[in-house]
């Protein structure tokens, strides 16, 4: 196991070592979730689940193929999805 220090700036950011963003595939558009355990904390990329992909290709089928459109499913699934597993808004990016 490798370990790394990163400071908790006065906003609660973290900056990632550029080894565990790459490891992970981490992008600056990336989401990451993290789970407690303990008094430790597990961070790992958010995935697009089967249930996610099955509910964009539903709403492509009723709509025109724009990519415009098909960007506008993609960031409304994201979101409800979030907001069905984690019960928040997603940020905007």
């Amino acid at each position: 196991m490798q370990s790394y220090v990163s400071k908790v700036s006065s906003a609660g950011q973290v900056t990632l070592p550029k080894r565990i963003r790459d490891a992970l595939g981490l992008r600056s558009d990336s989401y990451i979730v993290l789970n407690k355990l303990g008094d430790a904390v597990l961070i790992r990329k958010l995935e697009a689940d089967s249930d996610t992909l099955a509910k964009i290709r539903a709403k492509i089928r009723k709509t025109g193929l724009s990519r415009s459109r098909v960007q506008q499913i993609v960031d409304e699934v994201i979101e409800e999805t979030w907001k069905e597993s984690y019960g928040k808004n997603l940020p905007r990016r």
